[in-house]
């Protein structure tokens, strides 16, 4: 087995800046509210002077204005499961794991074409997501936690991909790192055991009665000798992510770079599941209960984040909004299969029907729907009445009248053109010569605008060429209904 842990430092603090840096100071304090303490704070805060541990009051004192921020630990654990059901995209096996998450990725390894490209990978898109973490690798979950600490305390370590090799690169770390009581820790100090190597050299009974059995079962877990198995994280059958912003937005524009990072994420989670949606809400929260909510609607199931937050751009740009934007939030209610798109370097029918689809779906998010249309066929053999304007993003309807047998013109003329016949014999810019015909075709009968006519394809002696026809009922007639070149 081999585990990847992401640990990720001042969670609570990213959680607030994940939606943009802010300039101002701001910390998050924990505690009791008589005497709250500071629990992280974020660089503008700690130009000030303020360093965790002090007290509210205290950082208050050194910062003019200074944004306090209470820590919700409910939303650090709802960020820790949505950053594992993005990462669900690199293995099937992905756990909630303190203040990070863990993931086993030995059946990995060969689709990413090695550690090295699936650590760069999983680095890449932490990053894209607004997240700041560490990363560590081992034969174990824990040891692979313990790197990742380890390298967010600033300590020089080493992953390990060899289970041979692990107490060697495990034994200088600190004690610290794991996660035994404070007293447990305090008396193993004043013992002079403040390193793993002096741990591990003491017998495992003599650990086991004086600090108890629990020691003894983290040590094993550390090192491989004892099975430490992990409940793999499954996530919900919808999804739901809120980003507030560091500050008011007037504009559009603002809104995209966190609306961006929830996309992303998106596609992850969405990668991970082998699913995608067709409907996406966007919610702007304004504060006081007010909210304007944009639906993006898509013909078929999409994931793509470049995608959709170039339609969500469109509409965005179409809309007025009533307030500044406190807050960004993604929905999704209904998952639906996806099928991937293979690239091609020479990109076939399926293809080219996918740009063609996604090209509307652009049109339509810029232009509105209602300005967007295709052309459907309908049941009538009339020339004029077998077509109708459809939306452009629903499915063609296929005809139920039997295939055409004769030639039609592109170019249909909007109401036929009356012709001037000498002779009974039509004419067009000089006489017109019949090629084709006569294709009969009555019909109309049953809504009051019947028709019999005699269709051909003509020529005048210019070369140009017209399907003209002649009329049998009501105002009869030669007239000229489309035109061929």
């Amino acid at each position: 087995m081999l585990w990847v842990a992401l640990e990720l430092p001042a969670l609570s603090l990213q959680i607030v800046e994940r939606g943009g840096i802010s300039r101002e100071p701001r910390v998050v304090s924990d505690g009791p509210a008589q005497r709250p303490l500071v629990v992280c704070a974020n660089e503008a805060a700690k130009a000030a002077g303020i360093r965790e541990g002090q007290a509210v009051a205290a950082a208050k004192a050194l910062a003019g204005v200074l944004r306090v921020i209470p820590r919700d630990e409910r939303s650090e654990r709802e960020s820790l499961e949505r950053l594992a059901a993005w990462a669900l995209q690199f293995t099937p096996m992905v756990a909630v794991d303190g203040q990070g998450i863990v993931l086993e990725v030995a059946s990995s390894l060969r689709l990413f074409e090695g550690h090295a490209k699936l650590s760069s990978a999983i680095r890449h898109g932490v990053h894209d997501l607004g997240f700041h973490a560490t990363l560590g690798i081992a034969p174990t979950a824990l040891a692979a936690r313990t790197f990742a600490r380890a390298e967010a305390r600033g300590l020089q370590v080493r992953g390990c991909l060899d289970a041979a090799l692990l107490r060697e690169r495990l034994a200088d770390l600190p004690l610290f790192l794991l996660d035994w009581p404070e007293k447990t820790l305090a008396r193993l100090a004043d013992l002079g055991i403040l390193r793993l190597r002096d741990m591990l050299e003491l017998p495992s009974e003599g650990v086991a009665r004086r600090f108890g059995p629990g020691i003894v079962a983290s040590l094993d877990h550390l090192t491989g000798r004892l099975a430490d198995p992990r409940l793999p994280y499954v996530p919900p059958p919808r999804f739901h992510a809120r980003l507030e912003l560091p500050a008011e937005a007037d504009g559009v524009e603002a809104l995209l770079f966190p609306l961006r990072r929830m996309l992303v994420e998106f596609e992850g989670a969405m990668r991970g599941r082998g699913m995608g949606v067709q409907r996406l809400e966007l919610v702007l929260d304004h504060g006081r209960k007010a909210r304007t909510r944009l639906a993006l609607d898509f013909a078929s199931p999409e994931r793509e984040a470049e995608f959709i937050l170039a339609i969500a751009r469109e509409k965005l740009g179409r809309l007025m909004l009533s307030a500044a934007t406190v807050a960004v939030g993604l929905h999704a209610e209904a998952l639906l299969a996806y099928v991937p798109r293979n690239a091609a370097w020479l990109p076939g029918a399926s293809e080219q029907a996918i740009d063609r689809a996604r090209l509307i779906e652009r049109l339509a998010a810029r232009l509105g729907n209602d300005r967007v249309f295709g052309i459907a066929i309908n049941d009538d053999h009339r020339p004029e009445r077998n077509w109708n304007a459809a939306c452009a993003r629903m499915k063609r309807r296929a005809a139920a009248a039997q295939p055409i047998a004769g030639r039609r013109p592109a170019w249909l003329l909007h109401r036929p053109q009356r012709l001037v016949a000498r002779d009974g014999q039509p004419g067009f810019q000089g006489p017109l010569e019949l090629l084709a015909g006569p294709e009969r075709i009555e019909a109309g009968w049953w809504d009051g605008a019947e028709v019999s006519r005699d269709y051909y394809v003509a020529m005048n002696a210019n070369g140009e060429t017209y399907w003209i026809f002649r009329e049998h009922r009501g105002q009869q007639g030669w007239y000229m209904h489309g035109v061929f070149a």
